[in-house]
């Protein structure tokens, strides 16, 4: 369409957010109803965002699209966090311009991955957008390999597995965040530690993890969410299709040495009745694949996504 006019987000003559909010829950409200909060959060405010490779789109005035994209601090991995095209735009070019304004000036090696960025809003694309899995797969991208977002009420939930006298669970105190980052640094991923970081630089408090104690000292963590507080994670982000007593939790880990001996599995129910203590019913387990492991504990597939990504 010649009079819908790209800029990129560098460009942009006014704060765009009020704009980019009303066009994203006009058209997603009812599928991932996103708040101010959010957006600029992981988008609009987040540090890896490239304002140069991030376009808005406008016919005339009027917002009608926009891509936002993150890129690695090596250049090498970009991300396309969200893309979105006003439902009476759609089908008109839109979507393919936007797409190839923000790929034509990545290096040869590039490699793009739609979702999983830093500060992600989702896991991949939306399994239940089936027209835009179909655009990207003809724009050459690979779509493989699945995730999910479950959910339980869990209300009536009711203990199971035993947790040994040695082992404690209970929410961390301040003093004990460098010992959170310790066994986050050397037990999983640089992702976990990394998001951890930032997490506590954003909520500066540790109020919403939960440790697993072995005699006083620290082996495992989950980040948990809730109605109760104010934190925002992932699993809580649409948060707007959840009932008013809403948590979830993610990730969840136990260091290296002490897997595969059930403390996961008593771990992560220590984490569920503590929530139900805490009024929480609706409860979420944002980005996993372990569908029979949650699947104990009464969580189904929520939300399904696929993963998508293309080497330039």
């Amino acid at each position: 369409m010649s009079d819908i006019h790209l800029y990129p987000l560098s460009k942009a003559k006014n704060n765009p957010s009020a704009a980019i909010f009303h066009l994203w829950n006009r058209n997603l409200k009812h599928d991932f109803p996103i708040s101010k909060r959010l957006l600029n959060q992981n988008l609009l405010d987040h540090p890896l965002l490239d304002l140069n490779r991030s376009f808005l789109a406008f016919a005339g005035k009027k917002l009608v699209g926009f891509l936002m994209a993150k890129k690695h601090p090596s250049g090498k991995k970009v991300w396309i966090s969200a893309m979105l095209v006003e439902r009476d735009f759609q089908r008109k070019g839109i979507g393919s311009r936007l797409l190839l304004a923000f790929e034509e000036h990545l290096s040869s090696d590039a490699e793009i991955l739609i979702g999983t960025d830093p500060g992600h809003l989702f896991p991949g694309l939306p399994d239940e957008k089936a027209e835009t899995i179909r655009f990207f797969s003809q724009k050459g991208y690979r779509v493989e390999g699945n995730a999910f977002d479950l959910i339980a009420n869990i209300s009536a939930y009711h203990p199971k597995y035993e947790l040994d006298e040695k082992y404690t669970a209970r929410r961390l105190r301040e003093e004990e965040k460098e010992n959170l980052l310790f066994l986050i640094k050397k037990n999983f991923s640089l992702r976990w530690y990394e998001d951890t970081v930032t997490l506590l630089e954003r909520e500066g408090s540790v109020r919403g993890t939960m440790g697993l104690f072995k005699e006083g000292s620290l082996i495992g963590f989950a980040h948990t969410y809730s109605f109760q507080e104010d934190g925002l994670g992932p699993s809580v982000y649409w948060k707007g299709l959840l009932g008013e007593k809403y948590g979830g939790l993610g990730p969840i880990g136990v260091a290296k040495a002490y897997q595969r001996k059930g403390l996961g599995t008593a771990f992560f129910e220590k984490i569920v009745l503590s929530l139900q203590q805490d009024g929480v019913e609706d409860m979420v387990v944002d980005w996993t694949i372990l569908l029979s492991y949650y699947g104990k504990f009464g969580f189904q597939p929520w939300k399904k996504y696929v993963h998508a990504k293309k080497i330039i």
